[in-house]
């Protein structure tokens, strides 16, 4: 007996031994090694095409995430309902395609298989693998254990994920787990390595004398000339192709992601040549490498196919604005390469020729995997302003036309819906990031790229009081009643009255912070019963806007001696200035710098753009009218208004939490304050009373709306 229990012991060990292996591990052993290989789509003449069919596949894609409000992306909180009802929302839009940036959770593919079987017309997908971030900005090269090891192995785990024959454990951030028992290798369009690559990587693999740029694998294959990154690339792609190939006995297509800071183009960029060569002719040299932080090339042509391929190889690119006149900044030795292209370079379509240019220099399919346009009240970039859902599906729409007229073989849009959780470079030192996925911050860019928003507005800004309570009423004076409602976007009023009109303006003065503000607001003649930190002037249509107390403006206190060279803590605004001035942002300077003219100021210092101005129009979006950049409307006696959080200096409307004192605190701290004052008058003598009220925290609720862009890329769509 004692014996026969050792056995079984043993035999469960060794089972349990080979399941971790298997499903773990990926191991395989292939047994019909000579076996044909299947695939679903290939690429003839530089196009994708699906087997079968005769015309070419043009991809219309969407990238798709886990993320919802409430809960950031990586926790992967989306059940199967919501994936099955967004893939049917993203067919609907005339869709063939949608992408995800990496392995995502069981849950996902267990809704795509659902969604796709026996669908006549099925949804493909592009399936990426990510390098962490921590890793791709790392200290180490392309070749470290963590960095080419960890490709590896996310890009067979990939494999399996897709032929359903996998089990993760854990939950490594941009990576789902689970156990993935669904096989939808047939709608699988291809795989997409990386998404970003960080250019002193690529740099400083490409310099170490231990590489080169040689890779002879079964499928893949280097030129000459190929850099040693670029001989890494195609190392993974040879072995992903291969571990497919031997246990599954298919292949499907493959490229890896590019982006204008490393793609194949050289440009001009040496100083000290440029300055002794064109300064004394009055020619001007300029950075536009450096300014697109070009330090690096990465080009699909140097890395090719061998017979065994059987499915293709595509390049891919990620586009945004900052390639515009690109082909006048090309280096001498990169004009004399490119020659025939540039001869016949159409530059009157989008990016300025850039996307004639690849699909002219490219032999094999080129597909954009990523491109958008924001939706956020906020902007990055003085060429950008914010942008309506209207503007951003006219943008959507006339770029994908452009890239099919450039050869291209289609593209996805990024993306289906807006990410509550994400940052911009020129928001985030204002923003608390310890829940900001339960609230939209409208004035970061990164967070309004959806198709689909969001939408967690619990007061519509319609010039209609239908939908306010009594008890959201806060002061009375002068004959004019204030109501304020607090939700996940920011702080609704509505001031109700019969002197409320479109020719007469009103002044509503907020506290926010016990450590500054003022009693006065000498620009305006008026006096407060508290010490105001923000002063709301509504002013007809065009000339509405909301002041800062200047002590408490965020962005002098962070951006100044970029704007204006200045330092800010040398000398700063007293306490209780009664100076209340527009608020700003911080932009790119997207101008070329010039080597020779360095000190106009235009080129060195950021830009600026006020924020601050209120917008008038209708915010209903089942309103004929609707304009999704509303701020504030006038109805019958009344105006409404919606003043976002981030406009108030708040960092965490949850908590809730809003900015200390910059110049005790040398930035940017937070404070915690659930109370606040406000107040209302138009320009009267006498003091204007401002009465408490309290931020409550609510149940985060919200709506999933499409948004107008939708219906425009569905209609060039289908």
């Amino acid at each position: 007996m004692k014996r026969f229990l050792i056995v079984v012991l043993a035999i469960g060990i060794l089972a349990l031994a080979a399941f971790y292996v298997i499903f773990c591990f990926g191991f395989y052993i292939d047994f019909h090694p000579e076996a044909p290989i299947r695939t679903q789509f290939t690429t003839e003449s530089g196009e994708i095409v699906k087997r079968g069919d005769l015309e070419r596949f043009q991809v219309k894609g969407v990238e798709v995430s886990a993320s919802m409000p409430g809960h950031a992306a990586s926790e992967f909180e989306a059940k199967q309902e919501d994936y099955l009802r967004w893939f049917t929302e993203i067919q609907e839009l005339g869709a063939n395609t949608i992408k995800v940036a990496g392995i995502m959770d069981d849950t996902f593919y267990e809704a795509f298989y659902t969604f796709n079987e026996g669908r006549e017309q099925p949804l493909y997908l592009l399936q990426g693998i990510l390098i962490q971030d921590a890793v791709n900005y790392g200290a180490g090269d392309a070749y470290a254990a963590k960095y080419l090891g960890a490709l590896l192995e996310d890009g067979k785990r990939m494999v399996d994920v897709i032929h359903g024959n996998r089990l993760i454990m854990g939950n490594v951030p941009g990576r789902g787990s689970g156990w993935y028992t669904k096989d939808i290798s047939q709608w699988v369009l291809g795989f997409l390595v990386g998404a970003q690559w960080n250019g002193d990587t690529v740099v400083y693999t490409d310099h170490q004398s231990i590489h080169d740029g040689t890779y002879i694998g079964t499928y893949f294959v280097t030129t000459e000339g190929a850099s040693p990154f670029e001989a890494m690339l195609a190392q993974v792609m040879d072995e992903i192709t291969a571990y497919e190939s031997g246990k599954y006995k298919e292949q499907h297509l493959i490229g890896f992601a590019n982006e204008p800071a490393t793609d194949p183009l050289e440009y001009r960029d040496d100083y000290g040549e440029l300055l002794e060569k064109y300064e004394g002719a009055g020619k001007r040299g300029v950075t536009y490498a450096r300014q697109l932080d070009k330090i690096c090339q990465i080009d699909a042509e140097q890395i090719q196919t061998t017979e065994k391929v059987e499915a293709g190889y595509f390049a891919a690119y990620s586009l945004y604005d900052f390639c515009d006149d690109f082909s006048q900044y090309l280096s001498e030795a990169q004009q004399e390469k490119s020659a025939g292209i540039l001869e016949s370079l159409r530059t009157d379509s989008s990016y300025d020729g850039y996307l004639d240019f690849l699909g002219k220099y490219h032999t094999m399919p080129i597909l954009c995997i990523d491109y958008g346009f924001s939706t956020a009240r906020g902007v990055v970039s003085e060429e950008g302003f914010p942008l309506s859902e209207k503007e951003q599906g006219e943008r959507i729409v006339s770029i994908y036309q452009d890239l099919c007229d450039a050869g291209w073989s289609g593209a996805i849009i990024n993306g289906w819906q807006d990410r509550w959780e994400l940052r911009s470079w020129n928001t985030v030192y204002a923003q608390d990031f310890t829940n900001n996925d339960m609230w939209h911050d409208v004035q970061t860019e990164a967070q309004s790229y959806g198709l689909m928003e969001f939408n967690a507005q619990q007061r519509v800004i319609d010039g209609k009081t239908d939908d306010w309570e009594e008890e959201d009423i806060v002061d009375t004076n002068q004959g004019l009643t204030v109501s304020v409602y607090a939700d996940a976007e920011g702080l609704a009023l509505l001031i109700e009255g019969q002197k409320v009109s479109e020719e007469r303006a009103l002044y509503l003065p907020i506290d926010t912070t016990p450590k500054s503000g003022s009693k006065t607001a000498t620009a305006f003649g008026l006096h407060f019963s508290h010490p105001a930190d923000f002063l709301i002037c509504i002013d007809g249509r065009e000339n509405s806007r909301i002041l800062v107390q200047e002590r408490y403006e965020s962005v002098r206190a962070n951006f100044w001696y970029e704007i204006s060279g200045e330092n800010p803590y040398l000398s700063f605004p007293d306490a209780d200035s009664e100076i209340f001035i527009p608020i700003y942002m911080a932009m790119k300077n997207t101008t070329m710098v010039d080597y020779v003219d360095h000190d106009n100021i235009e080129q060195k210092y950021l830009p600026v753009y006020e924020t601050g101005k209120l917008r008038h129009g209708n915010h209903d979006p089942s309103a004929e009218q609707y304009d999704s950049l509303a701020d504030f409307c006038y109805g019958d006696h009344c105006v409404e208004m919606r003043i976002p959080w981030a406009l108030l200096n708040v960092a965490n409307p949850e908590v809730p939490l809003i900015h200390d004192d910059y110049y005790e605190n040398y930035g940017v701290a937070f404070l915690q304050n659930r109370t606040f004052r406000i107040g209302v008058s138009e320009a009267m003598p006498g003091e204007i009373p401002m009465e408490p009220f309290v931020l409550k925290q609510k149940e985060l609720s919200y709506q999933e709306r499409r948004k107008q862009s939708f219906e425009m890329v569905q209609e060039a769509w289908r």
